[in-house]
Parts: C-alpha cells; structure tokens; sequence
C-alpha cells in the first residue's frame, strides 16, 4: 500500500475489501459510517475520494458503486480473492508474526479452493528449504488448531510464530524443521497450531 495512505484510510479500504469477500457485494455508505463510528456520511465520502484519487477505489456515484482496485489501478477480477498478508513468519527460529494486515493479493480462487479464512504469511529463513519454502516465500495459510502428522504448519509458542512440520509420535509431538543446518523443536511449554500450510508463493527475486 502507498505510505501517503492514513490509519484511517485502511481502515475503511480493508473494511471495503471485506464486505466484498464475504458477500460479494460492496457497503453501502450508511454501512461504512457505522463502521467508522461516524454520523456524517459527508465524511465517508472525503476518505472514499482520497482512496480513489490514490487508485485504491473507483466510485460509480450509485448506491454501493464501488470498485476495488489494484495498486496499478487495475480491476480485480472474476475469479480472483483478495487474500490479506498478515505479517512474517520466522523459518529459522520463531519471529513475532504481527497481527495486522500488511497488504491484500489477489489469488485465483482456485489456489485457495475458493476459502475466505484463508490468510498468507511471509517467510524469513532457510530452515525449510527442503520442504520447498524458501526466504522471501508467501505460504498460504488455512487456519486450523488440528493438524496431521507431516502436515507443515504455522505454530505459535510464546506469543511467536514459526513454520515448520508438525511431527506427532504416539502421545508426543514436535516441529521438524527441513535443513540439516536447525535442529528440531520440542516445546517445553504450552504451543498451539495456528494454521496449516497449503501453498506457496514463490519469491522471484
């Protein structure tokens, strides 16, 4: 997203985005200014124009007459889901994953099996390179507190997020890493699964 874009902008473009994921439809003014805690619609309208003279946006002047747009001012597309960005994820050791959306891509929803829960992680680090996930990778992400053995997954321990591949041995289970160069992680402590991997994004430098 540009820099010149404020708190308050993104916030109402991601609540857009939103709408339009979930029900296929955009808000409606009234509906954005509840969102946005305001009475005025007048001030809807201001943030709507700065998000169009951005190219975020394009306004048809009608009732719920909005188009999303990418940052190079192109439509999105039938068939394609904008699926937010979220944050890093550590491949080597655990790095905080922010809770915040950094960014949307547009996806075929045929990549994501047409699923709107889907979330996508950015990946630092080389301990899974054997699993084909490299620095710089996007993996896609389908949330899910219960996983299979073998299934590469996104844990959380200590409030950090790592992806790795979730190893279950009758009652006890670890996270493998898939570089010779890590050793396997064997939580001591309270963990949980935040999702499983089911794609990636290659990074081309």
């Amino acid at each position: 997203m540009s820099k010149d874009i404020t708190t308050r902008q993104k916030e109402l473009l991601q609540f857009i985005i939103k709408q339009i994921r979930e029900h296929n439809l955009p808000p409606s003014i009234s509906e954005m200014a509840e969102f946005l805690k305001v009475k005025s619609k007048n001030a809807v309208a201001k943030l709507l124009d700065s998000l169009e003279e951005q190219g975020f946006v394009k306004t048809s002047g009608k009732a719920r007459g909005i188009e999303v747009l990418r940052s190079l001012g192109e439509s999105l597309q039938k068939g394609l889901i904008a699926v937010p960005v979220v944050g890093n994820v550590q491949a080597g050791s655990p790095h905080l994953a922010e809770e915040q959306i950094e960014e949307w891509i547009n996806l075929p929803q045929t990549m994501v099996k047409g699923r709107r829960d889907v979330f996508l992680l950015r990946v630092r680090g080389d301990s899974m390179i054997n699993a084909g996930i490299f620095e710089g990778d996007l993996v896609i992400v389908r949330p899910a507190k219960e996983v299979k053995n073998n299934d590469i997954v996104v844990a959380l321990l200590h409030d950090e997020a790592t992806v790795k591949r979730f190893i279950q041995i009758k009652n006890r289970a670890y996270l493998k890493a898939e570089n010779p160069d890590y050793k396997n992680i064997y939580p001591k402590e309270e963990w949980m699964v935040q999702g499983k991997v089911v794609g990636v994004i290659r990074h081309l430098e």
